[in-house]
C-alpha cells in the first residue's frame, strides 16, 4: 500500500525481522534462524529458533541453561556510525523466569540491549546499553559509557516485565559531535498499553574516543545475579530452572545522512503516542516523496481495528513522536 504525499527521502541503512515476507515468517516452528543480511544468530552456544506465540504469532525464541548461556542476536550494518548521525533500535520482547513452575520471586539481572563499538557482550567502555534488575534492583538501567576515563551512568525508569506480557523497547540516539555534549539518548518502553519514556533528557556526550564508534546492535539473553540482594553474592540457593527469551519485529535504522534515521512509520490506535495502546512497527519498500509499504499487523488481536498509519519525523523535547501525517485504516485480523 502507499502513503501518498511528499515526505522527502529517507536515506537509511535498515533491517526488520518482521512482516509477512521477513526472516521469521519464512521459517516453520522449531527451525533455527540462519545468519545473514547483517544478522548473526546462535552465538555463544544458544540456538535461536522460530516458535509460535499465542499473541504475536511466529517469534524468535532463545533459552538459557548450562549449554545456552548469554546467547545473542546481533546486527552489524557494515560500518561504524559517524558523528552527527541518528539511529533507531526497537524490538518486542518477553521473558519467562520460573522456579519449580512458579515465577521466580527474587531479584535478578537481565542484560537485554546494547550498542557497542566492538562485537562483544562484555561490559566495557564506549557503549550504550539497557539492563534490567528486577525485584528491588532498580528497574531499567540505561548507561552511556563514554571512555575508560570519562563515563556516565544513569539508573531508573521502566523496562519489560519479568514473566510479563510483551513490551516494545526503543532506543533513539543522535551521536552528536565528538567530545561535545550535543548528542541525545532516549529510551522508551511500551507495555500494558502505555508508552513510558526513560530518557536522560540532558544533552549527552555520546562519542569521546575517536576510534571507538558505535556499530554492533546486540540483543542478549543474559540472566544472572540471582537473589543477590536477598541472599548475597554467589549464593548457592536454587536458581530459575526455566529461563526463556522471546522477541519479535527487531528493527534498526541508521541514517546515512545528517537528517535521516529517526523518520519512520508505525501502525497504532491513536495518532498521538501518548494515548496509543496498540503499536506495530512498520517497514517500507520505498520512501521517496510517497511511502510504499506492506502492512505489518502480526501482533494485533483478532478482529477489526480502527487504526492509523502515522509518519514520524523524530521526537520532541520530551521524547514523544512528532507525527507529520496520519492515515486512518480499518484492519481485520483473522
Amino acid at each position: 500500500m502507499d502513503i501518498e504525499g511528499d515526505f522527502g527521502s529517507n536515506d537509511v541503512t535498515k533491517t526488520f525481522l518482521g512482516g509477512a515476507d521477513g526472516k521469521i515468517e519464512s521459517l516453520s516452528p522449531g527451525q533455527t534462524m540462519m545468519s545473514g543480511d547483517g544478522w548473526s544468530f546462535n552465538d555463544l552456544g544458544g540456538p535461536t529458533t522460530v516458535e509460535i506465540d499465542a499473541k504475536r504469532g511466529k517469534v524468535l525464541f532463545t533459552p538459557q541453561d548450562s549449554s545456552h548461556y548469554n546467547a545473542t542476536r546481533r546486527f552489524d550494518p557494515g560500518f561504524a556510525i559517524q558523528e552527527h548521525r541518528y539511529f533507531y533500535k526497537a524490538h518486542y520482547v518477553r521473558n519467562v523466569m520460573l522456579l519449580d513452575g512458579a515465577p521466580y520471586p527474587k531479584s535478578y539481572q537481565w542484560k537485554h540491549e546494547r550498542v557497542n563499538w566492538e562485537n562483544s557482550v562484555v561490559d566495557g567502555d564506549c557503549e550504550i546499553k539497557m539492563h534490567s534488575w528486577f525485584a528491588g534492583g532498580g528497574g531499567v538501567i540505561t548507561y552511556v559509557n563514554r571512555s575508560a576515563m570519562d563515563k556516565s551512568t544513569y539508573y531508573g525508569g521502566e523496562a519489560a516485565d519479568s514473566n510479563g506480557d510483551w513490551a516494545l523497547l526503543e532506543m533513539m540516539v543522535f551521536t552528536g559531535t565528538q567530545g561535545q555534549e550535543d548528542g541525545k539518548l532516549i529510551t522508551r518502553v511500551h507495555k500494558n498499553g502505555k508508552t513510558l519514556i526513560s530518557q536522560n533528557k540532558q544533552a549527552e556526550r555520546i562519542y569521546a574516543d575517536p576510534n571507538l564508534r558505535l556499530r554492533h546492535f546486540v540483543e542478549q539473553n543474559y540472566f544472572g545475579n540471582f537473589g543477590q540482594i536477598e541472599d548475597g553474592v554467589d549464593n548457592p540457593l536454587p536458581k530459575p530452572d526455566v529461563r526463556e527469551l522471546s522477541s519479535d519485529d527487531s528493527r534498526v535504522l541508521v541514517g546515512n545522512t545528517a537528517e535521516t534515521g529517526w523518520r519512520r512509520v508505525e501502525l497504532r490506535d491513536s495518532v498521538d503516542l501518548q494515548s496509543a495502546t496498540l503499536r506495530e512497527v512498520q517497514d517500507w519498500e520505498s520512501w521517496n516523496g510517497a511511502i510504499r509499504l506492506r502492512l505489518n499487523a502480526d501482533g494485533l488481536p483478532k478482529g477489526e481495528h480502527d487504526l492509523f498509519l502515522v509518519v514520524i519525523d523524530g521526537v520532541d523535547a520530551d521524547g514523544w513522536d512528532v507525527v507529520t501525517h496520519s492515515m486512518p485504516l480499518r484492519v481485520r485480523v483473522d
